[in-house]
């Protein structure tokens, strides 16, 4: 899966919801269908900035055992999304 982007208005990150946040919901026997999205996603992700390199990248989700970071601009945009088998399928390395 990856990840989902929560957004403001002005397209600045307030969280993401991850595959780990949906199992770690499951398990706490939440309602999926009576929840709302801020209450159960994370607020405190690992982000990178656009300007870095695609192996940096890499290697960061590699140690931190992640595979999709978002791409945030300076002020907190979201400039895009990276995912690890697809910089894998690349030849990133």
């Amino acid at each position: 899966m990856g990840f989902t982007v929560v957004l403001d208005p002005e397209f600045k990150i307030l969280g993401v919801f991850t595959d780990g946040d949906l199992r770690r919901t499951l398990d706490a026997d939440v309602s999926i269908k009576g929840s709302m999205v801020q209450t159960v996603m994370t607020t405190t992700f690992t982000a990178v900035p656009p300007e870095m390199l695609a192996a940096e990248a890499l290697h960061l989700m590699d140690t931190r055992k992640i595979n999709a970071l978002p791409v945030v601009h300076a002020d907190g945009t979201l400039a895009g999304a990276l995912n690890m088998h697809d910089l894998l399928r690349a030849g990133v390395a």
